[in-house]
């Protein structure tokens, strides 16, 4: 997949702009606060309509401005231009046109223009709790599977209605109706994560040892609230939980409660890894999502880099540059280049203030 051009209006700090890129490795230089994100972030939405940054869309239309709009023309792995337009308000109405084609459900959208994006926000998906890591593992085989997309839908429509029945002290046949569609879908979920879970494992292990030149053993592993094989076997634990369910008004036990850990040498890395091996983790964790969705979809993923690098030692960041898959658009931002002597392989654009301008 490959991102020929950006026309882009009104998105945070940017009023207009127009932009072609005709290589693989585009870096946007410029001082902190000028925009460099911003385009990252908006290219990023072209591939599942949320930005990296944060949730929903507050924010992201320019001041004073009513809607931002963005055309999008990219060349796919099978030698296709296809092209994207999104437009939206601050609040409220999104329109999403594919190859000119309206699209009104995202589960019809996601992972026709995988990206992966490396920023120093990641790093909360180690040392913070585990929402992120769920919604990290749920947007990746969302983009991979709709069958995954359209169980999770259910599930959290679902969890949302017997909620509200908690609340009111439903009745055991109101709850069972609900527990019902719970169970067939939370079985799904869990099966699809136990077995996702292992390759990507294995693949961030790769990529980790090839960032530290060490031969560390790292891994993810699975850490569900309930291990369910069955649809009967959940139902059980809902009858077995209503009572206390009904006490604090919501479902305490489910896959949205699920978790998983990063391992190095088999200890968490979240109390033994040192900073520079959590930034490692999670590099690698994301060269992994890569390498996931590629194979998945048979389609090659464009990577966005936020200023990642500055936050590595030499040796990693040296390590990262060689780890980059040759065959992917890579979007970098930075201050500076990644290190010195490297302006000639990158198709660098100078931003200031919300303009760019090819260097």
């Amino acid at each position: 997949m490959r991102l020929l051009s950006l026309n882009l209006e009104n998105f945070r700090n940017v009023a207009e702009v127009s932009l072609n890129f005709a290589g693989d490795r585009i870096f946007f230089l410029g001082a902190n606060g000028q925009g460099k994100t911003n385009l990252l972030e908006a290219i990023g939405l072209a591939g599942n309509l949320r930005s990296f940054r944060k949730s929903g869309m507050d924010g992201l239309v320019r001041d004073g401005q009513i809607r931002s709009q963005t055309y999008y023309r990219f060349l796919d792995d099978y030698g296709d231009e296809r092209e994207v337009f999104i437009s939206f308000l601050s609040k409220g109405e999104k329109i999403l046109e594919v190859d000119g084609v309206r699209i009104s459900r995202l589960g019809e959208h996601l992972g026709n223009f995988p990206m992966v994006t490396l920023s120093s926000r990641d790093f909360r998906l180690i040392r913070e709790g585990p929402s992120d890591r769920r919604r990290w593992l749920d947007l990746l085989l969302s983009s991979s599977s709709t069958i995954y997309f359209r169980h999770l839908q259910a599930y959290t429509r679902s969890l949302r209605e017997r909620n509200a029945l908690l609340k009111k002290q439903a009745s055991e046949g109101e709850l069972l109706a609900f527990e019902k569609s719970l169970a067939n879908h939370a079985v799904e979920i869990y099966k699809m994560r136990s077995n996702s879970l292992p390759a990507v494992s294995k693949s961030m292990e790769k990529s980790f040892c090839s960032l530290t030149d060490e031969k560390e053993q790292s891994m993810l592993r699975y850490v569900p609230d309930l291990s369910i094989e069955s649809s009967e076997e959940y139902l059980e634990k809902m009858v077995e939980n209503r009572s206390r369910d009904i006490l604090t008004g919501s479902t305490r036990k489910g896959p949205h409660r699920d978790d998983f850990l990063f391992l190095l040498r088999e200890r968490d890395a979240r109390i033994y890894a040192s900073e520079g091996q959590q930034r490692g983790l999670i590099l690698a964790l994301r060269l992994a999502e890569f390498s996931y969705l590629k194979e998945i979809l048979g389609r090659t993923p464009i990577i966005l880099a936020d200023d990642v690098l500055v936050e590595l030692d030499s040796l990693r960041r040296a390590n990262f540059r060689k780890l980059l898959p040759p065959d992917a658009q890579v979007f970098a931002t930075g201050t500076a280049y990644p290190s010195e002597n490297e302006s000639a392989i990158w198709e660098t654009f100078k931003v200031i203030e919300g303009n760019f301008s090819l260097l």
